[in-house]
This record gives C-alpha cells, sequence and structure tokens, in this order.
C-alpha cells in the first residue's frame, strides 16, 4: 500500500482483476492517462491527441487514446460519484499505471483568485461507504489515502518550469452533492448532523477541497499498488442563473481548460514513457 509520503511499498495488490474480468473497458489501455466526470471536457481536450481513436462503453463512458508528444496515453469519462470506482478499476487492470483525475472543485463559496489556481490534491479522506464495500474494516474507512508521490513529483517539477500558480490541498469526499454543500435545504435534525460532519473535516494545516470522485480513485490506485494523483479547476457553482460552462463562466473556464490540460499531460510525459 502506499505510505505516508505517497510512496508505493512492494507487497502484493489487493484487487487482482484483469483485462478478461471486466465489463466496462474491454481494451488495452496506456500505461498514463486523464480521467474526468465530466464527458464533455474529456471530448474536448482529447482533441489535442494525434492519431486519436475513440472507445464506447454502452452504459455512457468513451476512452480517447492517442499520442501527445509522441507518448501513448489515454483520455477517459467516468461516472459522477462513487460509480467512478467501476471505471477506475478496469482502467487499471485494463494496464493503466498512472492516472491524474481532472476535475472541478466542489468547495462552496471559493476566492475569486482560485479561478487562476492550480489545486494539486495529494491527500484525500472522508471516503466511507466505497471503502466497506472494497472490504476494509469499518473501522479503518474514512482515514487519508495519499496520492502517488510520483505523480505529485512530476506535477510540482512542470508547475515549477511553468511558473503556474498551484497549491497542493486534501479533497474530502462528497458523497452527497447537496447535503454537504447546502446543509441548510435539510430538515433541522438532518442539517444539524451534517454541519458537525463538516466542522469534523476542517483543517487548520492545510486548505480544502471537495469533490465526489478524487477519494475513490486514490483507493483504487492503493488497493492495485498503482499510482493516481488528482488536479481541480474552479469553476462558477454559485451563479444561480448560469452553469459553470455557460455565458461568460465558459469563456473563463475553457481558457484554464487549455492550461490544465497541457499541464497535465506535460507532468505525465515526465514520468518513463514505457
Amino acid at each position: 500500500m502506499y505510505s505516508e509520503q505517497g510512496l508505493l511499498d512492494d507487497s502484493n495488490p489487493d484487487i487482482l482483476l484483469e483485462k478478461q474480468d471486466n465489463l466496462f473497458v474491454r481494451i488495452s489501455v496506456p500505461d498514463r492517462g486523464i480521467v474526468s466526470s465530466n464527458q464533455n471536457r474529456i471530448e474536448r481536450i482529447s482533441t489535442v491527441l494525434e492519431q486519436r481513436e475513440i472507445y464506447e462503453v454502452p452504459w455512457g463512458p468513451k476512452i480517447y487514446i492517442g499520442l501527445y508528444k509522441n507518448c501513448k496515453v489515454f483520455m477517459a469519462s467516468a461516472p459522477v460519484g462513487s460509480g467512478s470506482g467501476l471505471m477506475f478499476t478496469e482502467l487499471y487492470s485494463a494496464g493503466a499505471q498512472y492516472i491524474v483525475r481532472y476535475g472541478s472543485d466542489d468547495l462552496k463559496s471559493p476566492e475569486p483568485t482560485e479561478k487562476k489556481l492550480i489545486k494539486i490534491i495529494d491527500e484525500t479522506d472522508n471516503l466511507f461507504g466505497f471503502e466497506r464495500a472494497s472490504g476494509l474494516d469499518p473501522s479503518a474507512c474514512g482515514k487519508t489515502i495519499f496520492a502517488s508521490s510520483e505523480i505529485i513529483s512530476a506535477l510540482n517539477e512542470e508547475a515549477l518550469e511553468r511558473n503556474l500558480f498551484v497549491e497542493k490541498r486534501v479533497c474530502h469526499h462528497l458523497e452527497n452533492y447537496h447535503a454537504l454543500r447546502t446543509p441548510e435545504k435539510f430538515s433541522p435534525k438532518r442539517r444539524e448532523a451534517l454541519e458537525n460532519q463538516l466542522k469534523a473535516l476542517k483543517r487548520d494545516d492545510k486548505k480544502e477541497s471537495f469533490d465526489m470522485e478524487s477519494a475513490v480513485l486514490f483507493r483504487v490506485a492503493k488497493d492495485f499498488k498503482r499510482h493516481a494523483a488528482a488536479v481541480l479547476q474552479t469553476v462558477d457553482k454559485e451563479n444561480k442563473n448560469q452553469g459553470p460552462y455557460e455565458g461568460k463562466n465558459k469563456a473563463q473556464a475553457l481558457e484554464m481548460e487549455t492550461v490544465f490540460t497541457d499541464y497535465v499531460l506535460s507532468a505525465l510525459l515526465r514520468l518513463k514513457c514505457k
């Protein structure tokens, strides 16, 4: 498993699935790639790949495989929430070694400056149901899961060379999107319970983010003894009239999307290409 520093040990993996066991991913995939729960984002950013091939899963996800600066990579969409674990599991069993999740932060009321910030997620927590369903003892569920130190190092080096505005964060798993973002919309008893959960998660030593998939990815990578990390973009999820990819929000989101895409892919290429 990962050590506290995100290093892999040499013990046997806890998941022994192989490609022939898969339901979604019935093809071999390159050893590195990007995943996102935003299917339109994956479709957009996959256009940077040369010799791009598309594999469609009957249940909705798509996998794009092609060359980026002469290295073969994949980009794949995955369902929102813990259901993404099925896709992550099968990508690893189909050959992936290094996966970076490119997502958006579900943190409520982020600072305006965060729209230009690349949030590097090097640890996650608060994952309970998926971990218990994965066979962990209930007392071990929900604890910190670290990212791969190899991917984090590559992301750090690439950011330093580009002079990018980056920040390392802990990402709390958000199992129910509206519950922890808007506890005031729940009955008084539920609201109190949700607000207590938020208080228990609060960290004084590190800035925090929320999302619905990063902790799932980190758990699956840890069980396979493979590598995972995440980067989160801040898009406008507060606007009551326009979505994150509508109107003026869209231009801002897509501008940063271009930066994120080349940054993450270039970082992945720093890892030895097989």
